[in-house]
């Protein structure tokens, strides 16, 4: 297939430890609505800071061209793929070459944790954007500032930004469908056996009842308050009070259902909370032990121990 002016240039920046899934659902579809199409209606052209190979989170490596190479060159699409650590990307060749495409009018985005290297570049602010939710914590800790949303993909005046894998997919589907049109955009779909994408607005994470596997209505609302407050202790009985039932009724039902008091379960999530974000940040542990509600940094530290094993210092190492 040749290229001609119609083709669409798309410049996919590999961030070290980058999410092979979600790469593979950025250029699979592009790549297959070539073939159905007869000609090449996408070229991609992999990038990297300092050019070579890159390694993705599995340890597979893919060959990039240098941002040197590419310093002139203007791209339809410039687009982040990472994964894990992309809170540490700081590449001042990526982030200029990010915000040349956007002073110029270029669609900018990113999948998966690509959305730090986007915030780091500034190119956020004001706008609505999306994470892996496993990352939201982190990078709205970072960045207090972002509008983030739990959706699947956002796109918001040029700015695309996906929570990854899947994800990717369903956005790389909506952008082949403005530009080729629904039907196209459909048969290139049902090559993956995923013929009804989903929309932007379609949270990430299965809802409460799949998740807790309890369809009890007073134990959905009771996390919910829960999982909206991860940055402070509630009260059982405040959450009783606020559900119109008693707090004994509350504390039944949790342990029936879920094995665990209400307080030991809020306690949990605000561990798990200050786990991501060990893991996905530099903060320091007894920042990060008070923006989870944990007011004595060693009684943190004695409940992380007994959560998971080990110290909270040592999740790092």
């Amino acid at each position: 297939m040749s290229t001609d002016a119609t083709t669409r240039q798309i410049g996919i920046v590999l961030v070290p430890d980058f999410a092979l899934a979600s790469f593979s659902m950025v250029i699979e579809p592009l790549r297959i609505a070539n073939r159905l199409s007869g000609r090449k209606l996408y070229d991609w052209t992999l990038l990297s800071d300092s050019g070579g190979a890159v390694a993705s989170s599995a340890g597979i490596e893919l060959q990039t061209v240098p941002m040197s190479a590419v310093r002139d060159r203007i791209f339809d699409l410039a687009l982040i793929c990472a994964g894990f650590h992309a809170e540490r990307f700081k590449a001042a060749s990526v982030l200029n070459w990010l915000r040349r495409h956007h002073r110029l009018g270029r669609d900018v985005g990113a999948v998966s944790t690509g959305t730090f290297v986007l915030a780091r570049a500034g190119l956020l602010t004001g706008r609505r954007c999306t994470v892996h939710w496993d990352f939201r914590p982190s990078l709205a800790e970072l960045y207090p500032d972002l509008d983030l949303a739990d959706e699947l993909f956002v796109i918001d005046r040029g700015i695309v930004t996906s929570a990854g894998s899947i994800a990717a997919l369903d956005l790389m589907l909506r952008l082949i469908a403005d530009q080729q049109g629904l039907a196209f955009s459909k048969a290139v779909g049902e090559q993956f056996v995923h013929s009804g994408a989903r929309g932007a607005g379609e949270h990430q994470r299965g809802d409460l009842i799949h998740r807790l596997g309890t369809a009890k209505p007073i134990l959905i609302e009771a996390v919910k308050k829960m999982e909206e407050c991860l940055d402070r202790t509630l009260s059982p009985a405040d959450i009783a009070r606020s559900l119109g039932i008693s707090q004994r009724q509350l504390e039944r039902q949790f342990r029936t259902q879920l094995g665990r008091t209400p307080v030991a379960y809020h306690r949990d999530l605000r561990l798990d909370q200050a786990r991501r974000l060990l893991s996905q940040t530099s903060l320091a542990v007894t920042d990060i032990a008070l923006s989870c509600g944990f007011g004595s940094p060693s009684h943190f530290a004695q409940l992380y121990r007994q959560r998971f094993g080990h110290l909270p210092h040592q999740e790092r190492n």
